[in-house]
């Protein structure tokens, strides 16, 4: 099991920021791979000083963002041919309601948040909402597998890392309660 765990980590830090980046890039396309086999360890290599913990958490969501945004054009072009079909009108009246709460939380859920960007591509769903949503979602994902890592360090000063955890955490709170508040404005 050590000889494992050594391979795992020692991948995880020959690939550097940049193979993080083209990883995460194939977590967030339809691609099923998972995203802890990667993560996990980069966060135990910035608890002991070998990566920048941010670094990391930057590449890997630009990484996620950059699949997500694959996957979203992709669906964009295939859905021209098939525009007229129940099933992309129903996807396309459920992202005109629900897809905004949709693109933020899905990618929150394991196994399946690469896969939202497909119906958003499909309804057409604005890039600026998109983006920063998807972002967000992806930054918030990155930063809670990092978490479990970078706590398994041997040198790990939990301090920082938690404050940061936490302001994500409080900040997915707010925006989620004033986004439920607008939601529940209009329909009054």
């Amino acid at each position: 099991m050590d000889n494992i765990i050594n391979f795992i980590v020692g991948f995880a830090d020959d690939i550097g920021y940049i193979g993080v980046y083209i990883y995460m890039f194939l977590v967030g396309t339809f691609i099923p791979v998972p995203s802890e086999l990667i993560l996990i360890p980069n966060g135990y290599l910035a608890s002991v000083g070998e990566k920048s913990y941010v670094l990391v958490m930057l590449f890997a969501s630009l990484g996620s963002l950059s699949g997500a945004l694959f996957n979203y054009h992709f669906a964009k072009y295939l859905v021209r041919k098939y525009r007229d079909k129940p099933i992309i009108k129903k996807v396309t009246k459920f992202f005109e309601k629900h897809g905004k709460i949709s693109v933020f939380l899905v990618p929150l859920t394991p196994g399946f948040g690469q896969y939202i960007s497909l119906p958003a591509g499909i309804s057409h769903m604005s890039l600026k909402y998109f983006i920063p949503l998807t972002f967000t979602a992806n930054l918030i994902w990155v930063n809670s597998i990092l978490l479990i890592g970078y706590v398994l360090g041997e040198k790990a000063d939990h301090k920082d890392v938690i404050y940061v955890s936490i302001t994500l955490l409080v900040f997915v709170i707010i925006s989620a309660t004033i986004y439920v508040f607008r939601e529940i404005k209009k329909e009054t």
